[in-house]
């Protein structure tokens, strides 16, 4: 069951900005099962309901049918989808929506780069703040020579963990 309501959508549409936040949860109590959504951010920077949909499992097909659902209702708008790099997302926006339109949520990507780190060894809350304040610094980069230096110090500091983040779509 996917539901978008017309008055959310002109909404969008007329004032919000052209990013769609999409994310699936599990859902407890008498329903069971993901709910997919997908929200924007007003004027305000407050949550702005678009769409959701009540489905049997978060994987491509269900991803598929939502976006398909997107595209049907925005018409020729081609706004940035922002993920947590789920499987299904990652496979399904591209069906759907132009691949330069995929974006990563930047909180996600820092959880899994320290997780990352943590399996490489890193314990210390010291030098987690520093491994995180260095991919801040290259997640934040607004020029290719404030990224460069970042890479580089990351680096120096360990080379697997600049791999890491070459590996997983900087662009993105």
């Amino acid at each position: 069951m996917s539901v978008v309501y017309g008055a959310s959508l002109n909404g969008f549409i007329l004032g919000c900005r052209k990013i769609l936040f999409i994310d699936g949860a599990h859902l407890s109590g008498p329903y069971k099962g993901p709910i997919l959504s997908a929200v924007a951010l007003d004027a305000d920077d407050h949550l702005f309901g678009i769409a959701y949909a009540v489905v049997s499992a978060e994987n491509v097909d269900e991803w598929f049918q939502f976006f398909t659902l997107l595209r049907e209702c925005l018409g020729r708008m081609q706004p940035v989808i922002m993920s947590d790099r789920n499987q299904g997302l990652l496979s399904a926006v591209p069906r759907v929506f132009e691949i330069e339109n995929q974006s990563n949520c930047l909180r996600h990507r820092q959880e899994n780069f320290l997780t990352y780190g943590g399996k490489l060894g890193i314990r210390r809350q010291a030098s987690k703040d520093l491994l995180k304040e260095v991919f801040n610094r290259i997640a934040y980069a607004s020029t290719g020579v404030e990224y460069g230096v970042g890479m580089e110090e990351l680096r120096k500091y360990k080379l697997q963990w600049a791999t890491w983040v070459e590996c997983n779509e900087p662009e993105r």
